[in-house]
């Protein structure tokens, strides 16, 4: 928080409060995303994020981590310990909002409380009366073309005249085009023109399958089939087996620059129908995309697979690979996705996300020293 008069201005200070556990860990992982962005360009900010003991991610250097015992959702108590200690500027809660957290950063002096959802259950949850009265931005992470309130909403953000509503779009890494990929460059795959096989997390099941070995399955019989260059991230959450061979990589996670870096130069993502879809779509990538938990995600992916964006098909090794397969020989067809997308408004909105919290963060300037 601010440094007292007379003493030395203190950096600021970020709480990421994300939902996270055993079976889903992309809301982290966006934490982690924009706190890499934020230290790229303000490397003394002071960046932490909450996560639960049950989710098995990474946790590059450079940040502060902070255990709870369950989600966040379930650990207020554990929140309410991690505040006190940090006594943050700004908190950022992500898919979770529980009113006697938002009461505390009111009562500890924080200087905004922002919100981020991304379904649609979450994004109703920011509208609920008592919590949306407490919240100073709500970012809706959503599609292009659902980036507009409802009628109900902005009614409802009337109640609170401070409240700012932003939509993003897709929130990527810090650019790094040099990045050099030990793993990848060791298993002998070619600099680009791989088909990346994702699901997200790794976690979970659909269609009564683990979802990490339906794409291991999908990646070794597409390979099989194909011989073209293959590689499979099974997921931080995944516990499936893995196994190389001759030009087909297996990894178990990557971090959120790499795994972009990987994104961007293949030449067809097949991924989890998450938040993968709009970060694939928006570095220019055609995309087969399925289901891979969520019950929003089947009528999401065909809603657009009927715009022309992506290709969808249901989640069998079986159906994604002989779909992989083709779309990797039509060309055109990448093309027309690659151009729809483009067409639709798919962009990297990073880069408007730091600069908002620079300007929310401005509001202590004078108190704190240059930022």
């Amino acid at each position: 928080m601010n440094a007292a008069i007379g003493t030395e201005p203190s950096p600021p200070v970020i709480l990421f409060i994300p939902v996270s556990g055993p079976q889903g860990a992309g809301e982290y992982y966006r934490a982690l995303t924009i706190a890499q962005a934020c230290r790229s360009r303000h490397p003394k900010w002071g960046l932490h994020i909450c996560v639960s003991h049950d989710a098995d991610v990474e946790k590059p250097g450079g940040l502060g981590y902070h255990t709870l015992r369950d989600s966040p959702t379930r650990d207020t108590d554990g929140i309410e310990r991690i505040l006190r200690e940090l006594r943050p500027d700004l908190v950022i809660f992500d898919s979770t909002l529980r009113q006697r957290q938002l009461k505390l950063c009111r009562q500890l002096g924080v200087t905004k409380v922002i919100y981020i959802s991304s379904r649609a259950s979450s994004r109703r949850r920011g509208f609920g009366l008592r919590k949306l009265r407490t919240l100073d931005e709500h970012w809706m992470i959503t599609l292009p073309a659902e980036q507009h309130l409802t009628s109900r909403e902005r009614l409802l953000a009337r109640i609170n005249s401070r409240l700012q509503i932003r939509f993003f779009s897709t929130l990527l890494p810090p650019d790094t085009p040099e990045r050099e990929l030990e793993s990848v460059d060791r298993a002998g795959l070619p600099r680009e023109g791989h088909v990346l096989f994702v699901s997200g997390g790794g976690g979970g099941m659909v269609n009564g399958e683990p979802i990490d070995r339906t794409f291991q399955q999908a990646a070794r019989r597409f390979h099989a089939a194909t011989g073209h260059p293959t590689l499979l991230v099974a997921g931080p959450l995944s516990s499936v087996p893995l196994e190389s061979g001759h030009l087909r990589l297996e990894l178990r996670s990557m971090s959120p620059g790499d795994l972009a870096t990987m994104i961007g130069r293949a030449a067809l993502v097949v991924s989890g129908g998450g938040s993968l879809v709009q970060q694939t779509l928006a570095q220019g990538r055609p995309l087969l995309a399925v289901p891979a938990g969520g019950s929003d995600q089947p009528a999401r992916l065909a809603k657009l697979a009927r715009e022309g964006v992506l290709q969808t098909c249901v989640t069998t090794p079986e159906a994604m690979a002989s779909r992989a397969a083709v779309l990797l020989q039509d060309r055109q067809a990448q093309r027309r996705l690659i151009a729809r997308a483009r067409g639709l408004g798919f962009r990297n909105d990073m880069p408007q996300v730091v600069s908002v919290m620079r300007q929310l963060l401005a509001i202590d300037d004078l108190k704190r020293g240059s930022l």
